[in-house]
């Protein structure tokens, strides 16, 4: 037997050389929570065919915060929220806002919050005592406006996810270091080591580690 035996050991499918164009990766999501409905089809509009850092926008809509929760349950990559403040209530907007940082622990996505009504959620109040990451009334949000608040909360979506994966990677590669000799310790280091990977490039934690182990190899020929 000779080391090019060894290669038979694993059978590889042959890549088709593109991924699906719904990968959740290849756009940036964008949840536009308001109840009316003419704010969907014109923030939709103003930014139709819109890459930013490379990437289209893909948007999700929501008529009420019971359905921004439930989107933002099913799909985690979401990277910015254009949130309204009065809707079924007066500050619906608002109180989102907290059970989306608190209850959800959603500390990622960028939140920027857009009224119509001005005296129900007053800037200043809003940013004090809110997590949002940005305040907009609806007449002041031009094309241009728009565009230039969305690639700045963007990018620092980016950023911070970026950081949090690495953490997250790190934290195992730790954890997994006393236990290197044992099994779990071994797929724990792993998991750590792909997860800061596939941060780093932005890509969703999947891969494989393949290990060799010399003293098991079988004798050549």
């Amino acid at each position: 037997m000779t080391d090019n035996a060894d290669d038979d050991l694993f059978n590889f499918d042959a890549e088709t050389g593109h991924e699906p164009a719904d990968n959740p990766r290849h756009f940036w999501h964008v949840l536009i929570v308001d109840d009316d409905q003419d704010v969907h089809q014109s923030t939709c509009f103003a930014l139709a065919n819109t890459h930013i850092l490379g990437r289209p926008l893909k948007f999700l809509h929501a008529y009420s915060a019971g359905q921004a929760v439930d989107l933002l349950c099913e799909n985690t990559q979401v990277a910015v929220i254009l949130l309204d403040v009065v809707m079924e209530s007066e500050h619906a907007g608002l109180h989102l806002v907290k059970r989306i940082r608190e209850e959800m622990g959603n500390s990622e996505a960028r939140i920027i919050l857009r009224t119509g009504q001005p005296g129900y959620a007053p800037e200043l109040e809003a940013i004090r005592d809110y997590d949002i990451n940005d305040y907009k009334t609806k007449s002041e949000l031009t094309r241009n406006r728009l565009y230039t608040s969305l690639t700045t909360a963007i990018r620092s979506y980016d950023q911070i996810h970026t950081i949090n994966a690495s953490r997250r990677g790190l934290g195992m590669v730790i954890r997994a270091s006393s236990q290197l000799l044992a099994r779990q310790g071994v797929t724990e280091f792993a998991a750590g080591i792909i997860t800061q990977i596939c941060g780093l490039f932005g890509l969703p934690p999947e891969g494989l580690v393949c290990a060799y182990d010399h003293e098991f190899r079988r004798p050549t020929r």
